[in-house]
């Protein structure tokens, strides 16, 4: 794959939760999440695949190299795989 296709890639990030619904994001270039044991994970585009725990906080994303965005997000169980974010909540 040729750097001008790895520019191209994006991320795409669903919040799924048991009690309100979920949101769903596309064209994400970059984003933060807060995680269970208090710190930070940045993810891009190509990132290798993970599991891991969120706590509640931001979220922070840039959609389509804008600027960047923040909406908050209940703790829960992160997912990546293949440019495909999944994070669920319970609350």
């Amino acid at each position: 794959m040729s750097p001008a296709d790895e520019d191209k890639k994006k991320l795409k990030v669903e919040v799924l939760s048991l009690g309100s619904g979920g949101m769903t994001l596309e064209g994400i270039s970059a984003m933060q999440v807060f995680l269970a044991d208090g710190s930070w994970l940045g993810i891009r585009p190509g990132h290798a695949p993970l599991v891991t725990a969120t706590g509640d906080g931001e979220l922070k994303y840039r959609q389509d190299d804008d600027i960047e965005q923040t909406v908050q997000v209940k703790g829960g169980i992160l997912t990546l795989k293949d440019d495909l974010v999944s994070i669920l909540t319970t609350h």
